[in-house]
């Protein structure tokens, strides 16, 4: 008997290779997701160490106050803008779950069907391996 051969096998690898690339979309999309997450998280040290030193100042000048206001400004304005970022993302990052999903189910489909090929291939085999045997046995007995 031939040895196992899947026909579509060349469609399961494209299938596999795009779930893949669908798969490093969604990392590149959780990495970005991360960055914001950490830039946020800069901007409130950072709002946080500000504030904090002009409360320790014994004497400000106008100046700096008008910085350190202009910097709260600025602070609040890039935290919404971030939050807004964020959102956006978790957005993207939803839709590409369900991309890979359905990738991967492309993918299981073409590997179910593989299998059951595999197992029909195989009982046929025992099957061959069995009818032979049972000829080789008849021969030797006939010749005996």
């Amino acid at each position: 008997m031939k040895k196992f051969e899947f026909p579509l096998s060349r469609v399961l690898d494209w299938r596999q290779t795009l779930a893949r690339i669908e798969e490093l979309k969604l990392e590149r999309l959780y990495a970005e997701l991360r960055a914001i997450e950490s830039r946020e998280a800069e901007l409130l040290a950072e709002r946080s160490r500000s504030e904090r030193a002009a409360a320790e100042a014994r004497s400000q000048t106008g100046s700096e106050l008008a910085a350190l206001d202009a910097f709260r400004r600025f602070a609040i304005a890039e935290h919404t803008r971030l939050e807004q970022l964020r959102a956006e993302s978790k957005k993207r990052i939803a839709d590409q779950i369900g991309v890979v999903a359905l990738k991967r189910r492309d993918v299981r489909l073409l590997e179910h069907l593989k299998d059951r090929r595999m197992g029909e291939w195989n009982r046929d085999l025992a099957r061959e391996i069995e009818t032979q045997a049972g000829e080789i046995y008849l021969a030797k007995w006939d010749r005996g």
